[in-house]
């Protein structure tokens, strides 16, 4: 098939774009060639655009700037995605979008499933939202719906904390906020599979377990860099509230972890524990020094 990945310089996009490859012809289409904060961009990639498959994992993340600029937000994680939803739908093309896990009020504990009603706390979260109901409004959409992506493609909070263990440098993070990460190498191979079964509606996609705080994440980063022999003693992890952290400006809901039942169904198989996937990530790195 010929597929068609969005956003391919970032972690999802790249990860996406390379696994995909051994099977399928791939249509990388990076910001340079498909500018989804430019409508005309947008509307130029589609017109000579033909393709199977397309995948939109492209889109703005950081809070802070959708905060900064909500007009920009809405282009970008609403209308775009509103207008490739439209091609797709009009082309007889199969439609992938990714979203997120913020798109939760995360109040309470537990895992949020695909059906629990969205009530998103920032403008991220909103346009979002906003994003995967214009994805859906089309026939033949599927909302991918992530959260705490880590991967070899860009730096995460993983290697974050990885760099800084390995250096020797104090080590901190948020032990109030949980969730459960997900290891683009699984995403990847799941993706594939979702492809070929022309999965549609929103799922829920992140590795399985328990929820995690960064904190419980770090803990298990510096835990496996110890047992291959990266670093010589389990450095301290110091422990910070979500409230005290002055460099986010936007609000950040504490529950999100979501269920993959749903995916576990698609996919033939459930997602392995995050621990497990983080542990395979930092084994691969240590084998690199």
């Amino acid at each position: 098939m010929r597929v068609a990945v969005t956003g391919t310089t970032g972690r999802v996009g790249a990860a996406l774009a390379r696994h995909l490859a051994v099977r399928h012809e791939i249509i990388p289409l990076p910001r340079n060639d498909c500018d989804l904060d430019d409508p005309a961009s947008l509307k130029t990639a589609l017109t000579t655009l033909k393709c199977d498959v397309l995948i939109n994992p492209a889109g703005i993340t950081s809070l802070e700037a959708c905060e900064d600029n909500p007009q920009m937000a809405m282009r970008v994680n609403s209308a775009a995605a509103g207008k490739m939803a439209e091609w797709a739908a009009q082309n007889g093309v199969r439609f992938f979008h990714f979203s997120t896990d913020y798109v939760f009020a995360g109040e309470t504990s537990g895992l949020r499933t695909e059906a629990e009603k969205p009530i998103p706390l920032s403008v991220y979260g909103r346009s979002k939202l906003a994003g995967e109901r214009a994805a859906l409004a089309q026939p033949g959409t599927c909302v991918i719906r992530v959260s705490w992506v880590f991967g070899p493609e860009k730096p995460s909070f993983i290697d974050q904390t990885f760099d800084a263990a390995l250096a020797g440098r104090p080590l901190a993070a948020i032990a109030d906020k949980f969730s459960l990460p997900v290891f683009t190498a699984d995403l990847a191979e799941w993706m594939e599979i979702l492809i070929s079964k022309k999965t549609e509606g929103i799922l829920h996609a992140c590795n399985s377990g328990e929820p995690v705080s960064w904190h419980g994440m770090a803990s298990v980063v510096v835990e496996e860099m110890l047992a291959c022999g990266a670093i010589q003693s389990h450095p301290q992890i110091a422990a910070l509230k979500l409230e005290n952290v002055a460099a986010f400006r936007a609000v950040r809901p504490r529950f999100t972890a979501m269920d993959t039942s749903l995916l576990a169904k698609e996919i033939g198989k459930v997602p392995r524990p995050w621990s497990d996937a983080i542990k395979s990530y930092v084994r691969d790195r240590c084998a690199l020094l």
